[in-house]
């Protein structure tokens, strides 16, 4: 409640007169009074025509082929409006509601002639809406497919309220007034989408579960939900449309400090669809089993992008930023950064990156790239073929030279030999560069595929291309020179002229290929 709100509670409560602070407080009040006196009016007659009378016997027989038990209906006021296009107006205007009340409650529509009004919800099964208190504030209602007055059919499965001066959608949820004590007790909220979904839940004993009513998640609810928990499990149903509304929910929920774990029910089941096949036991194993938001989102982003190609991988990691953008706790945080990038296999430092373009990263500076992280570290050697494999992929001119100075016994790993012997085929240049989903895709080992998918996230400026090209040439030849030596002399110990021979040739092949650049 409102602070306002409490206090008139309690006063209520104890007969004491709360004097209204002016005379538009006076009026809002008698207003709210009037729909709240309305509302438990309809709770009763809507109730009482789904259990009390013939026309509600229809009603009755669809709740029970959805295995709705009598105390359910008792306990959530279940019922009924006649399919008659006036039934309820004229029942409420001889309990003596004007019309203006009628229509402040959401209750008729007015129709095309000027004094002509009707029932808004007709030949539907009605769902009261209660405050947390239990104070009736609003309906929902269900068409049944069975009714053949024309005044019944309708297109939209479920109508609700509208938004009242004692309604808000932004600010309810369905069944939180039955549900609140559950909550508190097993210390975490279930929430649905619908109404048969948390019915079906709290008559299998599930009765720590809530459900938004109509409307996208909202800030509202989150606080809502706060005043009575801190860990929500998110039920909502398994298809894309649910899914998209679980994820969108998912950011509200933690930005506002909730722990959110996610309820994956299998073939595209609601709740209630797999509460009616299985028993209460198997659906709390799967709520205790719910993922964590984490491990929600790596699987959702690894089913909507290829983790094996640079563009996907990058659009995995914007998709998880958004998420991760919203948790306040930086420990909790920096742990699930380092859960990304450990199962992208991308730097924790490229993820900081981008949450620092959101304002959401660090308090600390950080000055080293956001690479592809390599499962291992490269030697001194391998270091230097990296670069320049870099260097010819931002750089695609130089590719052909580089063919004149080096084959591919000058690198020492094999995802370098891939990728150079993939370059000099020269198939993969375009205007203006290279077709790197084309060359990427043809790689067949990680490392050749890292490289380029590590160029592709870095996002920075090719280098001096021919500088690091004559650098690494050189170096390599080194390195080259270096590693031959050590091998002529392990096979020729003893054997000196063998040697000094073998050792000649080196020097004229390297002078040869110095002259010729």
């Amino acid at each position: 409640m409102t602070y306002p709100e409490a206090i008139g509670f309690v006063a209520a409560k104890y007969g004491v007169t709360i004097p209204e602070s002016g005379k538009d407080g006076g009026v809002a009040t008698l207003v709210k009074d009037k729909l709240h006196e309305l509302n438990k009016f309809a709770v009763d007659y809507y109730h009482k025509t789904l259990t009390s009378t013939a026309a509600g016997k229809v009603a009755l027989t669809y709740l029970k082929e959805r295995d709705i038990r009598d105390n359910i209906v008792q306990s959530f006021k279940l019922g009924f409006a006649l399919p008659s296009w006036d039934a309820f107006l004229k029942a409420a205007e001889k309990k003596g509601f004007s019309i203006k009340t009628l229509q402040q409650g959401g209750f008729i529509l007015q129709g095309k002639n000027t004094g002509n009004y009707y029932d808004r919800f007709r030949g539907r099964v009605m769902f009261p809406i209660f405050d947390p208190r239990g104070e009736p504030i609003g309906f929902g209602g269900r068409t049944m497919g069975l009714s053949e007055n024309p005044a019944a059919k309708s297109d939209i499965k479920y109508m609700n309220s509208p938004e009242t001066p004692i309604y808000n959608k932004s600010r309810s949820l369905y069944n939180l007034n039955l549900a609140n004590q559950a909550i508190r007790k097993e210390g975490f909220a279930i929430l649905t989408e619908g109404y048969m979904d948390t019915i079906s839940c709290f008559q299998a004993g599930i009765q720590n579960v809530v459900a938004s009513l109509g409307t996208s998640l909202s800030d509202g609810h989150v606080s809502l939900l706060k005043r009575y928990t801190d860990e929500v499990v998110i039920a909502y149903d398994s298809d894309s449309a649910g899914t998209a509304a679980a994820s969108r929910g998912l950011n509200l929920l933690i930005r506002g400090g909730l722990r959110v774990r996610i309820l994956a029910l299998s073939d595209d089941k609601d709740p209630d669809d797999f509460l009616r096949q299985n028993d209460a036991d198997t659906f709390r194993e799967l709520v205790s089993k719910a993922s964590d938001l984490l491990d929600y989102k790596l699987d959702k982003v690894q089913e909507k992008f290829d983790i094996n190609s640079a563009d996907g991988k990058k659009r995995m990691v914007e998709d998880l930023v958004e998420t991760l953008a919203n948790l306040d706790n930086q420990i909790e945080k920096s742990e699930y950064v380092r859960k990304c990038a450990q199962r992208l296999n991308v730097e924790e430092d490229y993820i900081w990156q981008q949450l620092d373009q959101m304002g959401a990263g660090k308090r600390v500076r950080r000055s080293t790239q956001p690479t592809l992280k390599p499962d291992r570290k490269l030697s001194a050697c391998e270091t230097i073929e990296r670069r320049l494999l870099e260097c010819l992929i931002q750089n695609p001119q130089y590719i052909a030279r580089t063919h004149l100075h080096l084959t591919k016994e000058d690198f020492s790993n094999p995802g370098h030999v891939e990728l150079a012997e993939l370059l000099w085929r020269d198939n993969y240049q375009e205007e203006g560069g290279l077709d790197l989903g084309k060359l990427i895709n043809e790689c067949t080992t990680k490392e050749s595929r890292d490289i380029i998918s590590g160029l592709i996230l870095r996002k920075n400026s090719p280098p001096d291309g021919e500088a690091v090209l004559n650098g690494c040439i050189k170096k390599l030849r080194e390195y080259r020179e270096r590693e031959f030596r050590r091998s002529v002399r392990k096979e020729n110990k003893g054997d000196s002229l063998s040697m000094a021979r073998q050792l000649m040739e080196l020097r004229q092949r390297t002078k040869s290929t110095t002259d010729n650049s």
